[in-house]
């Protein structure tokens, strides 16, 4: 459908036409095509143009598949060719508010950026751009002085002053609140400018509508009309904690930032929060704020509580040793590592740390004896042939990397790959997604090895292709992964010669989700371990561990996933988690094969890709 955007110096208000959401997602379908620049059809006549065909070019330009750099270069040529720029946007805004009221019926998500709203924030972006447009003037923000740039023409400033005048005033209004916030920014609104009857009555109706966004959540765009229009009467506690109840705390942070004398009770109400609501957010907050105003000497412990709280929450995860790193030399956040690793029954670990750290550390050997034995039975363990003593290697040079591919890998039809990722050290390390390779390991059913690869790529580069690179190129040798399109991108980003091209993968994560799809279609008989019922109510990607458990009887004990790969030497529970992801793909891969053949061949053949990264 042609869209059309009636003159708002027309009769008749504009009429009500479905541009929206459905048809932005089509435009954004065909976005995907290129569109030539010089096929654009962005010509104006600069004393004619009007806001019903600037419109209109955009939705056509749109619908023509236009990205967004595009359309921005075009409406920078218009608004440098019309006389004044400012009026024509003012115009075109009036223009999407009528439509918007007009076109949206009830039940309209208020955060739906359609087409309408995406060619408003294009023109108040290039007004923005658009030279002797605006001007730098100074304002007030609480105690601090700020520069904002305000549009020079009067009467678009009045204009857009009735456009948010209407929009506040409104009950129920479609109009978003961060549009009029964009807007009121843009054209650099004071309350003269807002159409109300005087100031006093400005300020009030913006008083007004700011706290019915705090209730509504809207705290971002309550935030910036408070920051925008210096309102102080928000300068409170209560402000801030209202912001903390809504996770709000960067704008919290800005807000204490211009108003340094909300700091010391915010800081206390965040370490409340932190203490006894268990709230980590709040307490890194707390250590911000004491940090910027260097309030060290007041609130001594902030800094500890915050870390403990970090340390807590890299432990629940299983990031021991990044827990530990954090810790650094300081001996009572070492001790809360120790304390917290028996707390959850993590005695090896919380003795090894204790020796490493020089602290007493008393622990029942009996008690280990039997907590070990309890892991034992409930967790998958490598088999009595594969040990740390026998057949899992660490392979760190040359020699011992032509002896693993001779031992290990040669003449095997079926490799289990993985690889583990150096840790980051942080809060958020588990969602660091560039971090490197630490280790690679190779599995067959004869044994396992572990690559330090950061240290082989440095060494032994010509090594590493010569026998692992030949390897994964083979086509006659099957590699067994989980999940591992990653693993293969980041191996080939650290070595493209020996990891670039990998030919021959099947991944069983891909296959079991393949499975159980067309055990739900065919509703197949129960017997295959990706048919029961747990497995068909299963909607989210199965893990390795679970995908273990219904092949192999147990679980795997994914209490190290998190740690840090990236330490030399790797410690032996390391080693055994590393070994046994390998493994437990090949170990799956015979189960099936021996048990389901024919179905399970099938399943391989259909997922098997290779991969080429450049």
């Amino acid at each position: 459908m042609q869209a059309h955007f009636p003159s708002i110096t027309s009769e008749h208000r504009p009429t009500a036409v479905r541009i929206g959401r459905t048809k932005h997602k089509a435009a954004r379908r065909q976005s995907s095509r290129f569109v030539p620049t010089m096929a654009l059809d962005s010509t104006i006549d600069p004393i004619s143009f009007a806001p019903d065909e600037a419109l209109t070019k955009l939705s056509n330009l749109m619908t023509q598949g236009v990205k967004y750099p595009q359309l921005r270069a075009v409406v920078v040529s218009w608004l440098a060719e019309v006389r004044e720029p400012s009026t024509l946007v003012a115009a075109c805004i009036d223009v999407i508010f009528t439509t918007l009221r007009d076109q949206y019926e009830i039940g309209r998500e208020e955060d739906d950026d359609g087409e309408l709203l995406i060619c408003m924030y294009l023109l108040l972006e290039c007004l923005g751009r658009t030279p002797g447009t605006r001007e730098g003037r100074e304002r007030r923000r609480f105690t601090s002085t700020v520069t904002r740039g305000v549009v020079l023409c009067d009467r678009s400033r009045a204009h857009v002053g009735k456009l948010v005048h209407s929009a506040m005033t409104t009950t129920n209004d479609v109009i978003p609140s961060r549009a009029i916030v964009r807007l009121i920014e843009t054209f650099g609104l004071e309350f003269e400018d807002l159409n109300f009857t005087s100031c006093a009555a400005a300020a009030e109706g913006v008083s007004g509508f700011v706290r019915q966004l705090l209730e509504d959540g809207k705290q971002s765009s309550a935030m910036a009309l408070i920051f925008h229009f210096n309102l102080e009467e928000f300068a409170t506690n209560e402000t801030l904690q209202g912001l903390a109840q809504c996770n709000e705390f960067s704008l919290a942070l800005e807000f204490v930032q211009l108003e340094p004398t909300l700091a010391k009770n915010w800081i206390e109400f965040c370490v409340h929060q932190g203490v006894h609501e268990h709230h980590h957010a709040a307490l890194r907050q707390a250590h911000k704020v004491v940090t910027i105003f260097e309030m060290e000497a007041e609130f001594p412990d902030v800094r500890t509580q915050y870390y403990k709280s970090t340390i807590a929450r890299m432990i629940a995860k299983g990031q021991f040793e990044v827990a530990l790193k954090r810790a650094g030399a300081e001996i009572n956040l070492q001790e809360f590592v120790v304390e917290s690793l028996a707390a959850i029954e993590q005695f090896e670990y919380a003795l090894e740390f204790a020796n490493r750290c020089g602290l007493e550390f008393d622990c029942d050997p009996v008690e280990l004896e039997k907590l070990v034995a309890r892991r034992r039975a409930t967790f998958f363990q490598l088999p009595e042939h594969l040990s740390l003593d026998a057949n899992v290697v660490f392979v760190d040079d040359a020699k011992s990397l032509h002896y693993i591919s001779e031992r290990y890998l040669a003449n095997k039809k079926d490799i289990g790959i993985d690889t583990e990722w150096g840790a980051a050290v942080g809060e958020d390390a588990d969602k660091e997604d560039t971090s490197q390779v630490a280790t690679l390991q190779l599995a067959s059913e004869d044994g396992v090895a572990i690559l330090d690869l950061p240290v082989l790529v440095q060494s032994c580069p010509e090594a590493l292709e010569a026998t692992i690179g030949r390897m994964f190129q083979d086509d006659k040798v099957l590699k067994l992964g989980f999940a591992v399109q990653e693993d293969l991108r980041r191996l080939a980003k650290c070595h493209p010669a020996s990891f670039g091209n990998v030919r021959n993968v099947a991944d069983l994560q891909s296959l079991w989700k393949l499975a159980v799809s067309k055990a739900r279609m065919t509703k197949e008989t129960r017997d295959f371990p990706w048919a029961t019922d747990e497995e068909l109510s299963r909607y989210q990607p199965v893990g390795l561990s679970t995908m273990v458990a219904a092949v192999l009887g147990k679980p795997l004990d994914k209490t190290m996933r998190m740690s840090d790969w990236s330490k030399r030497p790797l410690t032996a529970q390391q080693r055994v988690y590393a070994a046994l992801d390998a493994w437990t793909l090949v170990e799956s891969h015979r189960s099936l094969l021996a048990s389901h053949a024919d179905r399970y061949i099938a399943l391989v053949d259909q997922v098997n890709k290779s991969y080429e990264f450049k």
